[in-house]
């Protein structure tokens, strides 16, 4: 009677491991997800530079470039009121990242 009770029991195992395959789950329990790159957040209004207006962009340091802007989800049309102390505005003509 054991010996049945134990070929019953491996029986069982096979067929849970199996229902667990053709789910998915079982995958799951030996791949990792890749870690969630970092997003970088624009800085609360009291840290805006004066200098730019229509959006918040932050004072230096850091020095942003138009590109770290955009992944900070700072769009849009910025002008440049007085000097451009991130040298937003290579070709002077007021407005930044055009």
């Amino acid at each position: 009677m054991t010996e049945y009770a134990l070929i019953l029991a491996g029986v069982v195992l096979v067929l849970l491991l199996g229902m667990l395959v053709l789910a998915g789950h079982l995958s799951n329990l030996f791949h990792r997800s890749a870690p969630e790159a970092p997003v970088m957040r624009p800085p609360p209004s009291a840290a805006c530079d004066p200098h730019y207006v229509g959006a918040c962009v932050p004072p230096p340091p850091p020095d942003l470039d138009c590109a770290d802007l955009e992944a900070m989800g700072i769009t849009g049309t910025i002008r440049v009121v007085g000097s451009d102390p991130q040298g937003l505005d290579p070709d002077g003509d007021g407005i930044a990242c055009d």
